[in-house]
């Protein structure tokens, strides 16, 4: 696979033909005005003139083929260059990668004999500010090789617009004629109908997202409103002291849950900035997914935002049909929000709003929403969420409920997605553990055994080295568990979804970035 998509041998022989093809219609047109000059018979007349208006017409639209095949010329030349250039870049990149790492295995074998020892000698620790500059020197190759890719990318561009551009000067310089005109009135027509039909199906489709969300969220305040019944009753059966006591518990109950979702869903989209966590400590840098370690992630981001903030990771690759994104999403980190807020969005306020009321959008969602955008991620451009608890839950979600994006895929773990109505046209891998109850949490929400489509595959086993405690395994809601189920079933997950392999390349660019923010 080459580090640039198009393929420069194909259009310079295409711009070959197409400058032949200027040749040939001033060719056609001087032996058209030649055939008949020396004949000076009435019998040719009409054919003179019938090829003086043929000539006068091929002669009219030669500007359109020479300045085309002259724009793609260019762009063809362009393109080898930019492709040169990259596939240089790409292997000055390996060759950097191999050296960061010596160079960082260095570091970290000098520091680890250094910690080592007791009294470590002068000849052992005096190698050590020599090692960490070579590898800030093998970094600084890294991001240089991964700044030329990008520079030899923008070039491309930059010379796909421009030959655009003559294109439309070529064709533009010669519409003069009636039906030219004519055409560009239809074509401006269709282009209109083809806004309006766009703008009917984006509508249409935004109606259907929003009844979605409705129906869900008066699905789960049914079963909330069920589950408080069946308090009333149990108090019931204890007399009116029971009864009582039911009561306040369920009005308690009702109060938390108005409280918590109307503070997360009221206040404003928090303040979302790129970082870069590992800026002040290089050689903890975590390696980019694979499809093995995708759900290692999850532990990562965990781990880097806490209770005071929340923090995603949004890698990008080049696939076969261009880039491809991974969003990997936070769980639950921050469970005491009504008690005093730390900061992080990813708490039990927009836990409760998520499950309850989905036709309300959480500040988590409207964060990740606007990291996204300003990742650069087009509304075409394919993405995979990837999250545990919480996290697999606002995967699910805005896979089932949002259109603003093009999600192609959703691998959640320890969340209760079960009753989304994610598309048959996502690929969704859902891994459950026996003895975890947050992945049956959807049964309040509706859910009694939803049945799902060829894209939907459910991993639903016991955790790997259990840790039963009276009976229960309290260590079955684990990120870490989770991602070794995950890989212990990878032959099957890509068995059935093929398609997840175009969201890593391991051999081509590879792009993490992070973004935070907190309340």
């Amino acid at each position: 696979m080459t580090v640039l998509p198009g393929d420069p041998d194909l259009l310079t022989t295409r711009a070959a033909r197409l400058t032949a093809s200027a040749e040939v219609i001033l060719t056609v047109v001087n032996e058209m005005r030649g055939i008949v000059d020396d004949d000076q018979g009435q019998a040719v007349q009409a054919l003179r003139d019938q090829n003086e208006q043929i000539a006068s017409d091929l002669e009219r639209i030669h500007p359109r083929y020479s300045g085309t095949a002259s724009a793609v010329t260019e762009y063809a030349v362009a393109l080898t260059a930019a492709h040169d250039a990259a596939e240089r870049a790409q292997d000055d990149l390996d060759d950097a990668l191999e050296e960061q790492t010596r160079a960082d295995n260095a570091v970290r074998s000098l520091s680890n004999r250094v910690d080592a020892a007791d009294d470590p000698p002068p000849s052992l620790t005096d190698q050590l500010p020599g090692a960490r500059r070579a590898a800030e020197t093998a970094q600084s190759a890294v991001d240089g090789a991964r700044a030329r890719i990008e520079a030899a990318r923008q070039d491309m561009m930059d010379a796909a617009e421009e030959a655009i551009r003559r294109i439309d000067d070529a064709i533009d310089a010669t519409n003069e004629g009636f039906w030219d005109r004519v055409g560009d009135v239809f074509a401006d027509i269709g282009d209109w109908l083809a806004g309006i039909g766009e703008w009917i199906t984006d509508f249409l489709a935004d109606v259907v997202a929003l009844l979605k969300r409705i129906l869900a969220t008066i699905v789960a305040i049914l079963g909330v409103l069920l589950v408080f019944l069946l308090i009333l009753a149990i108090g019931w059966i204890f007399g009116t002291i029971g009864l009582i006591i039911a009561a306040v518990v369920v009005g308690l109950m009702a109060a938390f849950l108005l409280v918590s979702i109307f503070s997360d869903v009221t206040k404003p989209t928090p303040t979302v900035t790129s970082t870069d966590p590992y800026a002040d400590d290089p050689l903890n840098r975590t390696d980019p997914p694979t499809m093995q370690t995708v759900l290692d992630g999850t532990a990562e981001v965990d781990t880097l935002g806490g209770e005071e903030e929340s923090v995603i990771r949004i890698t990008k690759v080049l696939g076969p049909d261009g880039w491809q994104y991974t969003v990997t999403l936070p769980s639950t980190q921050e469970w005491l929000s009504r008690f005093g807020d730390k900061g992080a969005v990813n708490d039990l306020d927009s836990n409760l709003a998520l499950m309850l009321t989905p036709a309300l959008q959480t500040q988590y969602e409207r964060a990740v929403l606007e990291a996204m955008a300003q990742e650069g991620i087009g509304p075409d451009d394919p993405v995979m969420l990837v999250g545990f608890s919480q996290g697999g839950i606002m995967a699910g979600h805005l896979a089932a409920y949002n259109t603003d994006y093009n999600w192609q895929a959703v691998v959640a773990s320890g969340a209760p997605i079960d009753h989304m109505p994610i598309p048959d046209s996502v690929d969704v891998v859902s891994v459950q553990h026996n003895g975890d109850p947050v992945p049956n949490l959807d049964i309040v929400t509706g859910d009694l055994g939803t049945e799902h489509g060829p894209n939907w595959t459910s991993i639903r086993v016991d955790p790997p080295n259990p840790d039963p405690i009276l009976g229960v395994d309290v260590g079955a809601h684990n990120a870490e568990k989770y991602s070794s189920t995950y890989q212990d079933h990878l032959a099957d997950i890509q068995a059935a979804h093929p398609e997840l392999g175009n969201f890593f390349n391991e051999d081509g660019y590879t792009d993490v970035s992070y973004y935070r923010w907190n309340e």
